[in-house]
């Protein structure tokens, strides 16, 4: 389907069309209202959340985007794939069987899995389908990974495989679908390797910092002057990595909540959205936290005591220099940039991504897909902490 919507993201559809569409299904979804919280915050970034008070997991989701539209979809969509993959995960087409009987065509441990596993080919787990993004084809994936929440069960099961929602999104389309969840493990596989755990083959280019006053990209240049214009220090990093997609940091320390740094990262073939993604995804961070409304907020980000931002880095890249080293282009259709990462994530690692389609069947949608992506090889630091370099250092 072709592109129509391009400012910080690209979409088939524009997010007043999508919330239009989405609005009178909420409900359903068990989401209760749409909150606007961007004024809490001297930011101003939209920032947007989503609340449904009978969750199996967080009752509250975040959305953020270029637009105030486009966060409320954010918002929305989020709390709609949390849904999803606490409800609607299918039944297994295979229970208690083992990697080894059914001759899945990947390793069963290249999976996302918890620290000291025993996991191994003749782990006994339920099965569900899912489909190669690469080339359509049916195989099994572990149903564990993708369901996610505090569920009654009638039997016991040792839980090896990590079931997170890296990988979980949505879309207009099930391929537009597809594409935010092969970015987000992408993303989370780059800045995974920055919390101690290198991905094989990565390779060890050190980060670029970027100099903002060099971003010409029309929709980063504005989140920029409006973090200026609220005081903010910034800092914005570049992760060259292994597939050789765009992936953008940035730290965000103001002096009104001294006590942490907050971070946000975005992945893109076009590096604007990929820097867009980072801006706003760390505006919303801080958003959270001012808010308090998740319960699995650090306690540290309140604790007391003055620090102050680290100086700016002096070696630094310009924005021109780091846009050059991609040749993507822009992709005009959501199926072709869908089979252009599939194929990258393929090459990268040896194993096609794999994908579980979570409406269809009683939960089909004709406004809207949501699935789980699931990559062997790539790795994921479940806690999702992007460290720096250099940190806070405390004043007398």
């Amino acid at each position: 389907m072709e592109k129509v919507f391009f400012t910080g993201t690209h979409r088939v559809r524009d997010p007043g069309d999508t919330l239009a569409a989405i609005t009178p299904l909420l409900p359903r979804f068990g989401i209760t209202r749409l909150a606007d919280v961007t004024g809490l915050d001297a930011i101003g970034i939209p920032v947007v959340m989503a609340v449904r008070p009978l969750a199996a997991t967080l009752a509250v989701a975040q959305g953020k985007g270029a637009t105030l539209d486009a966060a409320r979809v954010s918002a929305a969509m989020e709390a709609i794939e949390f849904w999803h993959a606490e409800r609607a995960v299918p039944v297994p087409e295979a229970s208690g069987a083992a990697a080894s009987d059914l001759g899945v065509p990947y390793p069963v441990t290249e999976l996302e899995q918890h620290a000291g596993s025993l996991l191994t080919s003749r782990s006994r787990m339920d099965w569900i389908t899912a489909t190669s993004t690469l080339t359509g084809a049916p195989t099994l994936l572990p149903r564990p990974l993708v369901q996610i929440g505090r569920h009654v069960r009638s039997d016991w099961r040792i839980y090896m495989l990590t079931a997170s929602t890296n990988g979980l999104a949505s879309g207009n389309t099930r391929a537009e679908a597809i594409i935010h969840g092969l970015y987000e493990v992408i993303e989370r596989d780059t800045t995974s390797r920055l919390a101690g755990r290198p991905a094989p083959g990565s390779l060890d280019a050190a980060q670029e910092h970027i100099e903002p006053g060099t971003v010409t990209d029309p929709v980063c240049a504005s989140h920029l002057a409006l973090l200026a214009d609220a005081g903010a220090w910034v800092e914005l990093i570049h992760l060259p990595n292994r597939f050789a997609v765009p992936v953008m940091v940035c730290h965000l320390w103001c002096e009104d909540a001294p006590s942490a740094i907050i971070s946000g990262s975005g992945a893109h073939s076009d590096p604007g959205v990929a820097l867009s993604r980072a801006i706003t995804e760390a505006a919303q961070s801080r958003l959270t936290h001012i808010s308090g409304s998740r319960d699995d907020i650090t306690p540290l980000v309140y604790r007391p005591g003055h620090y102050q931002p680290p100086a700016a880095v002096q070696d630094t890249t310009c924005w021109a220099q780091v846009t050059s080293r991609y040749a993507h282009g822009r992709h005009t259709t959501d199926t072709g940039e869908s089979a252009w990462l599939a194929r990258t994530v393929t090459t990268v690692t040896g194993w096609e991504p794999m994908a579980v389609d979570l409406t269809q069947g009683p939960y089909q949608q004709d406004d809207f897909a949501v699935v789980k992506v699931s990559a062997p090889g790539l790795i994921y630091s479940a806690r999702h902490v992007i460290p720096r370099s250099e940190p806070l250092e405390a004043t007398p």
